[in-house]
């Protein structure tokens, strides 16, 4: 450093000593030639003025005396030559060059241009002045390479003296530096040496006085108080270990004893569920066959009470486990496909009743860009939508709801939906919000309050939305009411390609038959599909359509798919599935079969017949387009045991006698489940006990076995492991169906019954329907078995019967209508046909007003109000003109509406008079 900084400094000085040489010793040549020019120019006016020549050279010889002086030129006024003078030694070079203007100012830039710094020469321009002008121009140039030399004499001098100073500045450097850098190199080795090996005793040792000697002072003081820090440090540790294994110790007790409480807890919830699902079975069995029972108006409606508050309670029980489930953790979330406008449409389905019985609207807008088929858990989604619709209706008086579905975003891997449910209601006050989602809160919280719940909807509604990876909020209304939202994320890397609406398909080019006796179902059904660019014929029944199979067929045109009716006069839909099936020219033809529930084929009996798919009247469209537009999937031949015995209207299924086995010890629950076994056409032979079930399936042969879980001697599933073990022991194939019916309905039951051994499960309560569909999944159901209040419900008479058959009306659905009520049937029915018959033309009128002034949403509205009702009285094709223009409504879009209006008046007239004729 203190050589660099000494050098630096010599150097700038020789610098500017240099430059500084160089200016004066120009500057003093410059001047002395100025001089000498001008007494030269004075003393050569004469000469010119009278062109004495002689007299110019003498004047210009004299400046030899100037050795420095090469040559000397004096020009006339004219700028010719007029005599010159050469130095020893220049003789051989040419003048100076006379410039072309001789004026002064010329002459003084002809100077500057020719003095600069480096130039060897010094040329100088000095007018000649006589008389009254000019007389001429004298040019002198001066050698300056004598000036160089000198300079370069004393700039050697100079650079020697700097050349010595930076010897002895580097050896007094050297001899510094030993006495700086060793004490420096000695510290950054120790501290080098301390960072490897952690060895905070090293010091570093040295006799110095100086500043050097108090940073090593310093630093020694450093590593010792680091040296008693890490000792304290390690004082520490060691306590805090012994801390941390006690705390272990107490933390695995106490996580011992939670997981102990949280089986106690788990088990006293599994006790509930079964303690009180047990009598609730009972409770809602017997009034369900109470219900089917002849019974006074006010009987019914008091029995009517009791099942709704059953059911009431029901939901609060399973609220209560649902939310026990999620703060245990034990509430999972599925990802299975599913088609998302399906479950909308079904749950619109189930709360417009409830919404119509409070006069209120409830609406669905679904935007045009949702995807059909997503991957997620539709049953959760489904409770969510439950509980704020049902929210909805509780707090809603008067006014609309409308349930609203929005993509919130979407990429190649996920879509995020927005659901949305505006009411009308009494509104959240500002609050109350804070506390909404909290378990058991709600909004009026008052002894005196009017709505009755648990408060745990909203929030269990909360946790599902979270798990599912969403939010959920409320907001206020814009003009009255609350509006409540929910954002979930739905996987569509997932979805399985060949999942119905996961994918479009094409129908283009398809050939389908239409089998139905009914002439007007049967057009109305050909029609729509001809909307879709489908070539449709009909067949008004089973002998027809067999002929119209085999021809096509035999013409290298066959039909690519059939839908069958399972109403007909001659035969039934199965049997004549069956027929096309077995003959090889028309197997290739799927089969899709469409029917009323009461007469749903089970499973077995679809499999054996060759259906592809069956459909509940009345069908939804977009079911239908998935059974036809989903590919075959190979072709099956029907069962040979299904031929042999044709199939009449009325089924002579039930003419086997198919045995079940009930093994409940409950006696109330004996009784509900027998007479419902019995009405659905089983023969029930009951054991109270797992022991007396293994004894009986040791001796009779059943169809299948109906198996409470808890009873005494033997649990069910002792007894089912039983059975499932003399079934290996004796080399007999597992044929006999295990249904566990039990009251415990908590996460991993329904696991531990198929571990048992069992085959399907159902939990209590149970109503007919769900019984009856377990059992027909794994034995053949009578086709006349049906719902024991179905069965006792009176038919219209039989003059009205045929005068609806000749009109439009399903006579089905006003027997149904009639069923609701023993005593007063008929005046219910009556009640009925007059409040649609006094409603429907204000609706279409309502219509006619909204298609004339493009109101779509109107359109959609009604259109669905007047679907339902035209459906409950059995005006199916009316019913399916109304949904045709609901669709026109969702698409925002009315052409074609007016002449679609036109064909619903006319229809609604045939259903008038129809009508008409039941009041008579």
């Amino acid at each position: 450093m203190s050589l660099l900084s000494t050098g630096s400094a010599l150097l700038c000085m020789f610098v500017a000593f240099a430059f500084a040489s160089v200016l004066h010793g120009r500057e003093n040549e410059g001047r002395q030639l100025s001089s000498l020019a001008g007494v030269v120019a004075a003393s050569s006016a004469d000469a010119l003025i009278f062109n004495d020549r002689t007299l110019a050279l003498t004047l210009l010889v004299s400046l030899e005396a100037k050795r420095e002086i090469s040559r000397a030129t004096l020009y006339d006024r004219k700028g010719k030559l007029f005599a010159t003078y050469s130095a020893p030694g220049h003789a051989g070079e040419p003048p100076a060059p006379m410039l072309d203007a001789v004026d002064v100012a010329t002459l003084a830039a002809a100077n500057l241009e020719g003095g600069r710094l480096t130039s060897p020469r010094l040329r100088l321009y000095r007018p000649v002045l006589g008389g009254t002008g000019q007389a001429g121009v004298l040019v002198i140039e001066l050698d300056l390479m004598p000036m160089w030399r000198d300079i370069l004499r004393s700039v050697g001098v100079l650079a020697g003296a700097m050349f010595v100073s930076l010897l002895v500045s580097a050896v007094l450097a050297r001899r510094f530096t030993r006495s700086i850098a060793d004490p420096v190199t000695k510290l950054i080795q120790a501290a080098q040496k301390v960072s490897v090996s952690q060895n905070y005793t090293l010091r570093v040792q040295h006799a110095r006085r100086d500043e050097l000697g108090t940073l090593i002072d310093s630093f020694n003081d450093m590593l010792a108080q680091i040296e008693g820090r890490g000792a304290t440090l390690r004082t520490h540790r060691d306590e805090l270990e012994r801390q941390v294994s006690v705390r272990t110790e107490q933390l695995e007790r106490a996580k011992n004893a939670a997981e102990a409480a949280s089986r106690a807890k788990s088990a006293f919830l599994a006790t509930m569920s079964h303690e009180i699902r047990t009598p609730m079975n009972g409770v809602l069995g017997m009034t369900e066959m109470l219900l089917g029972t002849p019974l006074s108006e006010a009987q019914r409606n008091y029995t009517r009470l009791v099942k709704r508050s059953g059911e009431h309670l029901l939901v609060i029980i399973n609220d209560i486990l649902d939310f026990s489930k999620i703060e245990a953790g034990k509430l999972t979330i599925e990802y299975i496909n599913f088609n998302l406008w399906d479950l909308l449409e079904d749950i619109h389905t189930v709360y417009t009743p409830q919404a119509q019985n409070k006069g209120i609207a409830l609406d669905f807008d679904i935007a045009n860009d949702i995807p059909v088929a997503i991957c997620g858990d539709p049953n959760r989604l489904r409770q969510i939508m439950a509980n704020l619709l049902g929210n909805a209706i509780k707090f809603t008086d008067q006014g609309r709801i409308d349930a609203r579905v929005r993509v919130a975003s979407e990429d190649s891997q996920a879509v995020v939906l927005r659901f949305e449910v505006h009411d009308t209601g009494i509104g959240i006050p500002r609050e109350a919000r804070g506390r909404l989602f909290e378990a058991f809160s709600q909004a009026d919280d008052s002894t005196t309050r009017k709505f009755g719940g648990t408060g745990l909807g909203l929030a269990i509604s909360k946790q599902l939305v979270e798990l599912m990876g969403g939010a959920i909020g409320v907001d206020t209304a814009a003009r009255k009411g609350s509006v409540f939202w929910f954002t979930v994320s739905f996987d569509k890397r997932r979805v399985d390609p060949d999942t119905p609406g996961a994918q479009p398909h094409s129908l283009d080019g398809m050939r389908v038959l239409v089998v139905d006796e009914d002439e007007t179902t049967r057009v109305a059904l050909e029609r729509h599909l001809a909307d879709w660019d489908l070539a449709c014929e009909g067949a008004p029944g089973a002998r027809a359509a067999l002929d119209r199979l085999a021809t096509g067929a035999r013409a290298g045109k066959p039909f690519d798919a059939a839908i069958l009716n399972m109403e007909l006069t001659q035969s039934s839909g199965l049997l004549l599935a069956a027929t096309i099936k077995a003959d090889p020219l028309t197997r290739p033809t799927r089969i899709i079969l469409l029917s009323p529930e009461h007469l749903a084929a089970d499973p077995v009996q679809r499999r054996e017949a060759g259906v592809s798919y069956q459909l509940i009247e009345p069908a939804r469209a977009a079911d239908l387009f998935a059974c036809l537009g989903t590919r075959a999937r190979g072709l099956t031949a029907p069962a040979p045991h299904f031929l042999p015995a044709p199939l009449p209207a009325c089924g002579e299924t039930a003419a086997r006698v198919r045995r079940v086995l009930l093994a409940e010890d409950n006696p109330v629950n004996v009784e509900v489940a027998k007479a419902m076994l019995e009405s659905l056409g089983l023969q029930t032979q009951v054991a109270r006990n797992g022991l007396e079930a293994l004894e009986a399936v040791r001796s009779k042969t059943f169809e299948v076995v109906l198996m409470d879980c808890q009873m005494p001697v033997m649990d069910g599933f002792a007894a089912t492991a039983a059975i499932r073990q003399e079934e290996r022991d004796t080399g007999r194939p597992r044929a006999l169906p295990v249904i566990a019916i039990t009251a415990n309905a908590l996460q991993g039951d329904r696991e531990a019954c198929l571990a048992a051994g069992m085959d399907d499960y159902l939990s209590k309560p149970f109503t007919q329907a769900e019984l009856a569909g377990v059992i027909g999944r794994w034995i053949a159901m009578p086709l006349s078995a049906s719902l024991h209040h179905d069965d006792a419900a009176p038919s219209l008479p039989v003059e009205a019967r045929e005068v609806i058959q000749r009109a439009v009306i399903n006579a089905k659905a006003l027997e149904n209508i009639r069923a609701l009520s023993r005593q007063g049937g008929d005046a219910l029915v009556r009640k009925v046909i007059a409040a649609y018959v006094g409603d429907t033309p204000q609706h279409l009128q309502t219509l006619r007003q909204a298609v004339g002034g493009q109101d779509t949403d109107t359109v959609r509205r009604v259109a669905h109000s007047l679907k339902s009702a035209s459906a409950n009285v059995g005006a199916e094709t009316l019913a399916r003109l109304c949904k045709d223009l609901e669709h026109m409504g969702h698409s925002a879009s009315v052409t074609g509406a007016a002449t679609l209006l036109t064909d619903m008046e006319e229809e609604f007239q045939a259903v008038r008079q129809s009508l008409n004729a039941m009041l008579v």
